[in-house]
């Protein structure tokens, strides 16, 4: 079956909104990465902060239930609410077809779905850690301590609220090591998937 939709889950500083664009540019598609955010929060006519910390489900949310247990099952509820409104909006983006998703648990919500192709970016961490320190313009042991915290965040979110293993080869259809492939080649790669070549 044709894809019309790739997903994209990622290890921090692997080049997956790199990736996306060009995919996005040489396919002619929709793209959708931290903008989502913003679009999910208007429709629930939400503050960008509390949609974008609903993110942090499994991390920082279970600490300061610990903290204020009173509060507890207020922030659990929304938190669920967020989750599934996310997973609804994904899946709505997805039936309009002809588009790329960073992260976002998009390949989680879109599982079922026999036009999504479902990709997940890793690399070698020195690679990783000179593409962070240049682009964020900070030293490569600061870039590496911030690999670290995100990725731990986005393991931790992500299998809390799925269950599922975060960069587990058996929810992907293609594990993509661009270090050693590199971003253009894994772009032509996967256009090659979505034409069916």
């Amino acid at each position: 079956m044709k894809k019309t939709i790739i997903t994209i889950g990622r290890e921090y500083g692997s080049g997956g909104r790199e990736m996306g664009l060009k995919l996005a540019e040489r396919l002619g598609w929709k793209f959708y990465d931290r903008e989502l955010i913003g679009q999910l929060a208007e429709k629930l006519m939400m503050p960008v902060s509390i949609v974008a910390g609903s993110d942090e489900i499994g991390g920082r949310r279970n600490i300061f239930q610990e903290i204020f247990p009173i509060f507890a099952n207020d922030a659990a509820d929304q938190d669920k609410y967020i989750f599934d409104q996310q997973g609804k909006f994904i899946r709505e983006l997805a039936e309009k077809g002809n588009c790329i998703i960073i992260g976002r648990r998009a390949d989680y919500y879109l599982k079922d779905n026999p036009e999504a192709l479902h990709i997940f970016l890793y690399a070698d961490p020195d690679f990783r850690a000179a593409r962070i320190a240049e682009s964020e313009n900070c030293s490569v042991e600061e870039a590496k301590e911030r690999i670290a915290t995100t990725d731990k965040r986005r393991r931790t979110s992500y299998e809390y609220t799925t269950g599922r293993s975060w960069g587990d080869m058996h929810n992907y259809d293609r594990l993509i090591c661009t270090s050693s492939f590199g971003i253009d080649a894994a772009v032509e790669e996967i256009v090659r998937l979505v034409e069916g070549d």
